[in-house]
């Protein structure tokens, strides 16, 4: 078998986005006409990674490329704390964001102890806290807007409920909670003396809401983030959790013993980039400022032909739209991938069917050339005659 056979064979024979996304890239390159439609994080500004690194070595190393083995490195301490106006002794840095989530975990959760996760959500974040001994349950989000209903995780709460895992901006519908809804979700969870754990790895999307980071917010919150998503700067592995000056010790000694510091070198860079963070931010701008009205213009024109029901959210690279007539869009992604080589991330991942995750960080002409594309794919299914059970298909 091709490696072309192998990979339209296997892409889809998984059943989280964690393995799918690992699956894909193992089976890169794809065929050269190929369209991937569930990229989330803004493309990778090289060129200007690649200046602050050569300037920070061109006459030896430079100065702030310090230690990280007690606190971390001060430089990105520093800046963390300017950014978001938190004090210093506020913030846990870490290899990542998901490194962040699973110190968390390790430092609030002990075998058995209850866990609320939103759903539809990001997959690893309910696997995190199952092998980290948690009795994890689904806390809906719900509406076409995926809102979160203080009342319905009051509902939920039980004695030994330890924390509550939410995204904001959500992934994977990129809809944004506001400061009011955040404080509302601590204030019914505190009721049971639980936290709330806020990815906030989308968040600098709507900076211009002002609004600060969910820790600010609530003695009980809890905010991660990384250089990741925004930014584009996955290859740093630089991340931070923002706690209240009791917690954030309290993490950090949990962790002592499984997280032995983080990288020196990647953190440096990161004090670097935070410390003019402009070159980074307009680079994640003049992307969305391109892609963002493509993909509104496509989505309008799949609404007005019924392929499609959802709105683009307001801030972000993600959009979560329902495929009318499809209920099983894993079933429609094998085909897509199958009859039409359009990689897609089907709602079955995030645990609402019948959605599909789209992504759009990357250059326009990508994303116009898959949504073209996409369009075609389902008008041509629905014209066929096509259903999400007879006409995509068996299983691989």
């Amino acid at each position: 078998m091709s490696r072309e056979s192998t990979a339209r064979a296997a892409i889809y024979d998984i059943q989280d986005f964690a393995a799918f996304g690992r699956s894909l890239y193992r089976h890169m390159p794809l065929p050269p006409g190929a369209s991937i439609l569930f990229e989330s994080t803004v493309a990778e500004p090289e060129a200007l990674l690649a200046r602050v690194i050569c300037d920070a070595f061109a006459n030896g190393v430079t100065d702030r490329f310090e230690s990280v083995f007690g606190r971390g490195n001060p430089h990105l301490l520093a800046a963390l704390a300017a950014r978001y106006g938190v004090d210093e002794q506020c913030i846990v840095p870490t290899t990542g964001a998901c490194n962040g989530v699973a110190q968390v975990l390790a430092a609030l959760i002990a075998p058995g102890d209850h866990v609320l996760i939103e759903t539809p959500g990001f997959d690893v974040l309910s696997e995190m806290a199952r092998r980290a001994g948690a009795d994890v349950e689904g806390l809906p989000r719900r509406g076409a807007l995926f809102d979160l209903d203080p009342e319905d995780l009051r509902d939920r709460l039980r004695p030994d409920t330890r924390l509550v895992i939410v995204t904001n901006l959500h992934n994977p519908s990129g809809r944004r909670l506001d400061a009011e809804a955040l404080k509302a979700l601590a204030a019914v969870a505190a009721t049971v003396g639980a936290h709330v754990l806020v990815d906030e790895v989308y968040a600098d999307f709507a900076a211009d809401r002002g609004d600060p980071p969910a820790a600010r917010l609530a003695p009980n919150l809890i905010s991660v983030n990384s250089l990741t998503k925004v930014f584009g700067l996955f290859s740093l592995r630089c991340g931070w959790i923002l706690t209240t000056r009791a917690m954030a010790p309290r993490i950090a000694g949990v962790n002592a013993g499984r997280e032995f510091g983080v990288s020196k070198l990647t953190h440096a860079i990161g004090a670097l980039v935070l410390e003019k963070p402009e070159p980074f931010e307009a680079h994640w701008r003049q992307v969305l400022q391109a892609s963002r009205p493509v993909v509104a213009r496509h989505m309008a024109a799949m609404r007005a032909d019924d392929l499609i029901q959802g709105e683009l959210p307001d801030y972000g690279c993600i959009a979560f739209p329902r495929i009318v007539g499809h209920a099983d869009t894993r079933r429609l992604a094998e085909t897509l991938w199958r009859d039409h080589e359009i990689v897609t991330a089907p709602g079955e991942f995030f645990g609402r069917s019948g959605h599909m995750r789209l992504g759009f960080g990357v250059p326009p002409a990508m994303i116009d050339r898959g949504l073209s594309r996409l369009h075609e794919a389902l008008f041509a299914l629905r014209r066929d005659g096509a259903s999400s059970v007879s006409a995509l298909g068996s299983p691989h």
